[in-house]
This record gives C-alpha cells, sequence and structure tokens, in this order.
C-alpha cells in the first residue's frame, strides 16, 4: 500500500487528485470537464495518474479521452497516440498497457 502511495505521488496533479477525490455526481462532472477543457500536452503528462485511477473513473476518463482524439485531424491523432505510447513505454507496466489502451481504436 505504501509503494502505491509513492506511486500516486509520482503522478499526481490536481486532474488526478480531483479524479481521486471524486465521489459525486457533480464531482464526477467536474473530472470529465477538467479532462475536456486540459491542454492536450499537459494532459499527456498526466495519463500515467489517470491509469492509476479506479476502474470508473478510468473509464469514463477514457471515454472522454477517446471522444477528443477522435475529433482531431488524422496526422494530429497519429502524433498523440506515439507520445501516448511514449508515455506508456516509460512507465511500463499495467499502467503502461492502461495508457497504450486509452488510444488503441481506429
Amino acid at each position: 500500500a505504501a509503494q502505491g502511495q509513492g506511486m500516486m505521488q509520482d503522478f499526481d496533479s490536481t486532474l488526478v487528485r480531483r479524479g481521486v477525490h471524486a465521489s459525486t455526481l457533480t464531482d464526477m462532472a467536474g473530472f470529465v470537464e477538467m479532462i475536456q477543457e486540459r491542454a492536450v500536452d499537459q494532459l499527456l503528462t498526466e495519463l500515467p495518474g489517470i491509469a492509476t485511477l479506479s476502474d470508473t473513473k478510468f473509464s469514463l476518463a477514457r471515454t472522454v479521452i477517446r471522444r477528443r482524439a477522435r475529433k482531431l485531424a488524422r496526422p494530429d491523432f497519429e502524433q498523440l497516440r506515439l507520445l501516448a505510447f511514449e508515455v506508456a513505454d516509460d512507465v511500463g507496466g499495467d499502467v503502461g498497457e492502461r495508457i497504450r489502451g486509452l488510444f488503441s481504436f481506429s
């Protein structure tokens, strides 16, 4: 448990903290809104923290991130996917697999 807490600190951000502490529908809506408004480059740095959230919160984040990604022009999407995969490779393990899963769609 202590190691998990240490890992969460490594991936800490306002967005991730909001996701961790979201417990009501209002909190969840605020979390979704933050993901929708977050600059893509900042969101990329937060992917490891997002990938450590509970299954329900990660699924919610995945839906929003995929929706945003689908709106990108194909070259922009491919660039985003490559950068996300680099982040996934850096963190590795289950967290890396979750990040890859965010962008594994057509």
